[in-house]
C-alpha cells in the first residue's frame, strides 16, 4: 500500500522555508525523489506532507565567485555532469555524477538528495570531500554552514534539523594544473550501487614532486573523511609504483582503524588497495 500525504510545491525558497517552519517535523522534502518515492510506494513514508523543491531556481544555480564554486542542491546529476563550470573547476564531481545509476536516475536525482540521504556509497560524496565542500543549510530563521564531513554524522545520518534544507554546496575550485581521478567498484559496470569508490586530486611541481594530494574513499568508513595519512605519505615525493602501493596500504589500514576487522575485511582490504592504486596511477600517469 502506498503512503498518503499532502503534497505542496512552493513558488519560492522563502515560501518553502515558511512551510517548513510550521510543519518541519512532519514534512519530507522532495527534490529528485529517487529515494523518497521508494518509501512512498512501499508505504514506509510516515510524513504528513511532501514538499517539492525541485523547481526552485534559488536551489538550481552554479556560480564561481571569490574563489568559491557554489553548486545548487536541486541540480540533477545529469546537469552537474554536463555543466561547463563544474566540468572546468570540479571535473571529478562531474565524472562521478555521470556514474550515478541509470540515465533516468541521473535525470531526476539531485546533488542535495544524494548528500542528504548520506549513503556511505554515494558517488558524489568523495569528490565533494576532495574539494573541501561545505553544506549551506537554510531555514526560516537563517543560514548555517557546515563542513560536509561534519554534516554527515554516520551511515544515512546527518545533522539536518526539522525545518531545514540544503540550499547549496560550496567547493574549492580546482586549479587547472591539478589532475583528477574517480574510480568505483560495483557488482556490474553500470546500473549498480558502488561497493567502493574513490576520488583523488593531485598536483605535481615542475621538478616532478607531488605538491598536493587529496584522497577520499566511499563505503570504507562510517562517515566521509579525507585519507590524510596516505596523502602526507605521497606529498613532497616523486610518484613511483612502490610509493603509491604504500599509500594504498595506508588507506586500507585506516579503514580497519575506523571500522575494525569484519567478515568483509578480507575482501575489502585488497579491493580498496587496488582501487586507490588505480586512482593514483591514473593521476600520475607517465610519472610512475
Amino acid at each position: 500500500m502506498s503512503s498518503r500525504f499532502g503534497y505542496g510545491r512552493p513558488d519560492s525558497l522563502s515560501e518553502a522555508l515558511d512551510f517548513l517552519a510550521r510543519h518541519g517535523t512532519e514534512t519530507a522534502i522532495l527534490a529528485g525523489g529517487t529515494d523518497l518515492m521508494v518509501s512512498v510506494r512501499s508505504g514506509e513514508l510516515r510524513s504528513r506532507y511532501v514538499l517539492d523543491v525541485s523547481r526552485l531556481e534559488e536551489l538550481r544555480t552554479v556560480e564561481l565567485s571569490d574563489g568559491v564554486l557554489a553548486v545548487g542542491s536541486a541540480l540533477t546529476h545529469t546537469e552537474i555532469a554536463t555543466h561547463p563550470l563544474i566540468r572546468k573547476y570540479a571535473p571529478v564531481l562531474a565524472r562521478a555524477s555521470g556514474c550515478v545509476g541509470s540515465t533516468q536516475i541521473r535525470n531526476l536525482g539531485t546533488l542535495g538528495g544524494n548528500v542528504a540521504n548520506a549513503s556511505p556509497a554515494a558517488d558524489s560524496v568523495p569528490p565533494l570531500m576532495v574539494h573541501n565542500a561545505k553544506v549551506v543549510i537554510r531555514s526560516a530563521s537563517g543560514e548555517r554552514v557546515e563542513s560536509l564531513g561534519d554534516f554527515i554524522s554516520g551511515p544515512n545520518l546527518t545533522i539536518l534539523k526539522p525545518g531545514e534544507l540544503i540550499a547549496r554546496l560550496l567547493l574549492d575550485p580546482m586549479d587547472q594544473n591539478y589532475r583528477y581521478s574517480f574510480q568505483r567498484i560495483a557488482r556490474r559496470k553500470t546500473l549498480a550501487i558502488a561497493r567502493m569508490n574513490v576520488a583523488a586530486l593531485g598536483l605535481l611541481g615542475a621538478d616532478g614532486m607531488v605538491l598536493d594530494l587529496r584522497l577520499s574513499i566511499g563505503s570504507v568508513t562510517p562517515r566521509p573523511c579525507r585519507m590524510t595519512a596516505a596523502e602526507e605519505l605521497v606529498k613532497h615525493e616523486k610518484p613511483r609504483e612502490e610509493l603509491l602501493w604504500k599509500a594504498a596500504e595506508e588507506v586500507s589500514q585506516e579503514m580497519v582503524r575506523w571500522s575494525g576487522i569484519r567478515p568483509t575485511t578480507e575482501y575489502k582490504r585488497p579491493a580498496v588497495e587496488g582501487l586507490v592504486f588505480r586512482a593514483l596511477s591514473d593521476i600520475f600517469r607517465g610519472e610512475v
